[in-house]
């Protein structure tokens, strides 16, 4: 197995490298360089988008509904993104320390046996990254091929800009890559983002995992002397595995509160708009991996949320599965007190609303559903 020490990057390098390169984690090195490239990126590039765009749709003439829903689920995910990625870019230090969090030395104490949690951990996280980092990148390739299969002059997304491009071959490719690398950066950032702290969601699940494990079979890896010390290390495991959990939800609460108040608006309009497409064009291809992408993001917050809440349920069941009734009356105290604990749900939460679970999806689904039964009728 890798060096223990190294686990933040074993499961998430791919993650964090992408994110650096894109301005939305700092290097330990050089940081106010690197703040500035960070606040140029995002000025530059993440907001202004989706401000032209939003000019757009407000100054041109003539701008009737089909051009507004042409955009607008695009604008609205872009948008989303600028207010999404606000803690990455100026609460940088933290978001780092809830990275390394992983990195705790209680969290890296686990037997050969518990390798394979660690091991599935890393397994899982990595391939979730991977494929949707895939899935976001072909979704800005399919989006920004879609007007060359036109006949006029466009960009993938109508922006106002103070120039005709259209006279100009040379300035509308260099508007059009700069609309592509706007938009690019916003969809691979979140490829990268999203997967992330899901991940990290899923890290405290299997840590949960290590600790029933230990819990379940604490006579037999102990002395009887040393049960009460192997309690009191459950005890300090399962305190470390609640602060990790509330720091997830203090920082990234925002963020999946972000997204899934725009999935809802970006889901409707992206079906209406597929409704009214020819299938099999460039356009109903590119949209429907857009949604495709759309529901994979929302739902790896919801699933792994749903898995971390699930875990720490059966975590009593653990303890009774154990050899309690051989443990002195002190040690038994210790765990009545631990699975008392444990009886409070481990929830992550979007905004100190709604709750990262199965049943949050399904009700984004329903209310994009009721919004696009609205539109359809109008």
């Amino acid at each position: 197995m890798e060096n223990r020490k190294k686990l933040v990057k074993s499961i998430f390098g791919i993650n964090l490298t992408v994110m650096r390169l894109l301005g939305f984690y700092s290097p330990r090195k050089c940081k106010h360089l690197y703040k500035l490239y960070s606040f140029t990126v995002y000025c530059m590039f993440t907001s202004l988008v989706p401000i032209l765009s939003s000019l757009y749709l407000i100054m041109a003439p003539h701008v009737d509904l089909d051009k507004v829903a042409d955009n607008a689920f695009v604008i609205c995910q872009l948008g989303c993104f600028t207010i999404k990625v606000l803690p990455f870019v100026f609460n940088g230090e933290e978001i780092r320390k809830s990275i390394y969090m992983m990195e705790h030395p209680i969290f890296l104490v686990f037997t050969k046996k518990q390798e394979t949690i660690i091991e599935n951990c890393r397994t899982t996280c990595r391939r979730t990254s991977l494929l949707f980092l895939v899935f976001c990148i072909m979704c800005v390739i399919t989006w920004g091929s879609a007007p060359f299969f036109e006949s006029d002059y466009k960009f993938p997304i109508d922006i106002w800009v103070p120039y005709d491009f259209t006279k100009n071959s040379k300035l509308y490719f260099m508007t059009f890559f700069y609309v592509l690398a706007g938009a690019g950066n916003s969809a691979i950032t979140d490829g990268a983002l999203d997967p992330l702290v899901a991940g990290m969601t899923y890290f405290a699940t299997c840590q949960i995992k290590i600790l029933k494990d230990n819990l379940q079979h604490l006579g037999e890896k102990s002395e009887a002397g040393l049960i009460y010390e192997q309690i009191m290390h459950c005890v300090s495991h399962h305190n470390i595995i609640i602060e990790f959990v509330k720091t997830i939800e203090k920082i990234y609460s925002s963020v999946a509160f972000t997204q899934f108040c725009a999935s809802v608006v970006v889901i409707c309009i992206c079906c209406f708009k597929l409704s009214q497409v020819s299938p099999f064009s460039m356009n109903f291809v590119w949209m429907t991996t857009f949604l495709c992408t759309m529901l994979a993001e929302i739902f790896l917050f919801c699933v792994y949320g749903t898995t971390l809440y699930e875990e720490n349920n059966t975590l009593i069941q653990a303890v009774y599965m154990g050899k309690w009734y051989e443990y002195d009356l002190k040690s038994q105290r210790a765990l009545i007190i631990l699975m008392e604990r444990s009886r409070r749900p481990m929830i992550v939460t979007a905004g100190k609303i709604l709750d990262l679970s199965l049943e949050t999806f399904t009700t984004i689904l329903r209310r994009a559903y009721s919004l696009l039964a609205v539109l359809k009728n109008y």
